[in-house]
Parts: C-alpha cells; sequence; structure tokens
C-alpha cells in the first residue's frame, strides 16, 4: 500500500471526523472570502467614483444620502434645488469646477443624467462610437447599456424602472462611451435642458456656455438663437397676458369714473392691480424656474473642502456634504458588522484546526498498531511524520477546495440579488486577499498535524508489537 493509499484509507475509517472538519473549514472559508470581497468591491468603487469630488451640493436632507445619489447613483436624492443659487455657488473662487447634475427619469433602470461635458473630462471617458451630443434630447450611453447608434428611447419617471413613460419626448442615442469600470458605464447622459425640459422648467444657458470647445460655432450660435427665441416667445406671452389683465383694468377704471366714484378709490384699485401683477409675474417666474438635483465640487485648496461647506449649509437653503467624511462614516458603520463576521469566520476556522488537531491525535492511540507495523516493515519514522502531517493537511485542504467553490457560487447570488453590487458589477477577483487567506488556512492545518505527526514517528516498535501479542 502506498502512502496516499493509506492515508485515504485512515480519513474514510474515521468518515464522521473528517467531514466535520471539511465542512468547518468550508464554511469558514466562505465567510472570509465573502467579506474580503465585497469589501474590496465597495471600496474600489467608492475610491475610483468619488476620486476628484470634494464638495456636494444639494437639497436639505441627508447628506449620506445626498453624497450617495449623486456621486454613486444608488440611492434617491433628497430633492432639487434652484439652478441660480447653484450658478452662484459655482462662481466662488474657492471653487475650481463644478459639474451639475439634474436627475428625475430612468430607463429599463439605467439612469438618465442631464450634465455638461466636464462629467466625462472628471472620469476621463471617451467615446467608443459615434459623438457626444449637440442638441437637446440627444443622448449617449455607458458601455454597460446595449443600445443602438440612432435609436430612440423614452425615459419614465422615477430613478427605478417602472414609472409612467414620458411618451411625449423621446431622446435619440447618438453615442457610445468606452468602457472606464466607472460609475458612467451605467448611465445615460443628456443636456441640462434636456431633463429640465421634459419636466417642464426653463431652459438654461450650462452647456453653450462650458461646453462650447465641443461644438462648432454654428451649432453654438444655433442653440443660443434657439434659447433666445424661446425666452422671447416665453416673455411675450408673460406681456401679452399682462397687456390684457391692464386694458380690462381699464375699462374697469372708466365705468367707475362714470359711476362718480372719487379719485382716491380709483388709485386705490390701481395699486392692487399692480400688485396683483407683479403676484402674477413672480408665480409665472417661479413655477418655470430651472432645477438640478446637485452641484458636484472641486475646489482649489484643502482649507476650502472644510470651509465652504460651512459657509453653504449656514448662508443658504440648500445642503454641502463632503463625500470623504460620509463615506468614512458608512465604512466605519459597515467596518463594524464586518468585523463581526470576521470573528465568525476566524472562529470557525479555528474550531476547524482544532477538530483536525484533535481528530489526528484521538485517533492515533487507535492506529498505534498500524503505524508500529510499517514500522516493522521498514517505514522510517520520517516518513511515518510524512505521513500524518499530509493525512491533516489533506483534510484542510478538502475544506478550502469545498470553501472557494461556495464562496464563488454564494458570491454571484448576491451579487443578482442586491441592488448596489448589481448595478456596480461586482465580480469575484482573485486578489492578495484571496491568496492570503487561503495560504493562512493552510498552513493552520499543516502546523495542526504537527504535533500528531511528532508523536507518531516515535512509536516504539518492539513495545508497541509486545502489547499486541
Amino acid at each position: 500500500m502506498n502512502d496516499l493509499a493509506y492515508i485515504f484509507y485512515s480519513i474514510k475509517s474515521r468518515s464522521l471526523n473528517s467531514s466535520l472538519s471539511v465542512l468547518l473549514t468550508s464554511f469558514g472559508i466562505v465567510i472570509a472570502l465573502l467579506i474580503s470581497q465585497f469589501s474590496n468591491h465597495i471600496k474600489n468603487r467608492l475610491d475610483s467614483d468619488g476620486k476628484g469630488i470634494d464638495i456636494v451640493v444639494g437639497a436639505k436632507g441627508s447628506p449620506l444620502q445626498l453624497v450617495l445619489s449623486s456621486i454613486y447613483h444608488i440611492d434617491i436624492p433628497n430633492g432639487n434645488i434652484p439652478y441660480k443659487s447653484a450658478l452662484e455657488i459655482s462662481k466662488n473662487p474657492l471653487i475650481e469646477k463644478a459639474i451639475p447634475l439634474a436627475l428625475g427619469d430612468n430607463w429599463k433602470g439605467y439612469r438618465i443624467v442631464g450634465t455638461s461635458y466636464d462629467y466625462l473630462k472628471h472620469f476621463d471617458v471617451k467615446i467608443d462610437q459615434g459623438r457626444l451630443w449637440n442638441d437637446d434630447f440627444e443622448m449617449i450611453a455607458g458601455a454597460d447599456i446595449d443600445v443602438k447608434i440612432n435609436q430612440k428611447i423614452s425615459g419614465a419617471h422615477g430613478l427605478i424602472d417602472g414609472g409612467g413613460v414620458h411618451d411625449e419626448h423621446s431622446y435619440k442615442i447618438v453615442g457610445s462611451l468606452k468602457p472606464s469600470g466607472s460609475v458612467v458605464d451605467r448611465l445615460l447622459l443628456t443636456s441640462v435642458n434636456s431633463v429640465l425640459e421634459i419636466h417642464g422648467l426653463e431652459d438654461i444657458h450650462h452647456d453653450a456656455e462650458h461646453n462650447h470647445n465641443h461644438k462648432s460655432d454654428k451649432n453654438n450660435d444655433e442653440h443660443h438663437e434657439s434659447y433666445k427665441d424661446k425666452k422671447h416667445n416665453h416673455k411675450e406671452k408673460i406681456k401679452d397676458h399682462h397687456e390684457e389683465h391692464v386694458d380690462d383694468h381699464h375699462q374697469d377704471h372708466d365705468d367707475h369714473n362714470h359711476s362718480n366714484q372719487n379719485e382716491h378709490d380709483v388709485n386705490k384699485k390701481f395699486k392692487n392691480v399692480n400688485s396683483n401683477q407683479k403676484n402674477f409675474k413672480s408665480s409665472e417666474t417661479y413655477l418655470n424656474e430651472p432645477e438640478i438635483t446637485a452641484l458636484l465640487i472641486k475646489t482649489n485648496s484643502p482649507i476650502a473642502n472644510v470651509n465652504l461647506p460651512r459657509s453653504i449649509n449656514r448662508e443658504t437653503n440648500m445642503q454641502a456634504a463632503n463625500p470623504a467624511l460620509e463615506i468614512t462614516r458608512l465604512t466605519s458603520m459597515l467596518g463594524f458588522g464586518s468585523k463581526t463576521f470576521s470573528l465568525l469566520s476566524t472562529l470557525l476556522i479555528s474550531i476547524a484546526i482544532l477538530s483536525i488537531f484533535s481528530g489526528l491525535a484521538g485517533n492515533l492511540e487507535n492506529r498505534m498498531g498500524d503505524l508500529a507495523i510499517l514500522r516493522a516493515i521498514g517505514y522510517t519514522k520520517k516518513r511515518i511524520f510524512k505521513i500524518i502531517v499530509l493525512e491533516g493537511t489533506l483534510i484542510i485542504s478538502f475544506g478550502i477546495l469545498l470553501g472557494v467553490i461556495m464562496s464563488f457560487f454564494a458570491f454571484e447570488i448576491f451579487s443578482n440579488l442586491i441592488t448596489p453590487l448589481n448595478v456596480s458589477k461586482a465580480k469575484f477577483v482573485l486578489n492578495f486577499d484571496f491568496y492570503f487567506i487561503i495560504t493562512v488556512v493552510l498552513f493552520s492545518g499543516f502546523i495542526a498535524s504537527l504535533i500528531p505527526a511528532y508523536n507518531g514517528s516515535k512509536i516504539s516498535v518492539a513495545n508497541q508489537l509486545s502489547q499486541n501479542i
């Protein structure tokens, strides 16, 4: 009988104890690897997607929710903020770059984001096919979205699939982006004005002002003229409406004069008319005021990262959140649960190691006769030592192999069930932590078998055989 055959025979003879050691090892491996894989994926995505964004300005509410919805697109925004107010903030000399975001719709679960070309520059994303948007309701798609150039799509209200579709407007896909490994891969990008118009809000000049390097002069002129025409028509409508009110009230004034009312009452009524006109104009402007969801800011200095949010939170009705601070809080909360599972994983692996040790040591007493016979037929102490060590190492190796297989399938299941992991394309990676965990567990199994192997190799052949006679 060769050494390997003897080892398998020994494991089979104590199958219950060996199976328990394998299962405990595999469960410990599963927990350890899942924690490592998910933690590394989350950390890498948080670092890459949030890189270079120092402050996020948005509506009052949860600062963490603001950061998650605006930078990572995995939460619902707190609300909208007036574009004029955001524009005033962006003029602050402490700000190097400010990128607007207008959210509110999705297509098959992929978020439609109104923004500027600076958003693409920030993530260093390049065009793969087609071109960038030049006009309203032109759109480019991230690398993970299956669409075709010139395809027309209609957005649905809300940021998750299932909302009411905006049938009155459709977007035209004019380009697709190269894979970047960032959040942009799963976004549909268009101009801010497209999102504003589809929600009945006034247009802004942001794209024309900040993206002129990406358009031809002709396209810019057309965009400006179109914008001016819209503004002119809007103002003419308000003016005509006001003139109708003024004519009506003039007629009332004449009627009242013919009715011999005094001049004081007439002037009073004219004041009321003017007040009503102002209120009408204010209401009309408010209802059509452009709003955006958030402003992504890169500052000029680390000091601005501290002082600017305080100033915005204190002096405006908006909220400024520091992504680094909020993500640190998030990871600290996740870290508590991660440490708990790590301890559980360590406990299971430790129990598995002790089980291997106790199994080998406990079974050694029953195997003394077999080992003595092996020594008698020519097996050396070194060979006996190697057999017992290999037996312990083989048991732990079975546990590791089963644990890795279970970890892979468990990772795939959780990645499909948990939305943030699914949309961020979590993948099982054979990284340093993976090999470190495997190596540590394997080494621990090897160490656990050393003492039983040493005791077995020191057996006295004469004494053992005399006891068996």
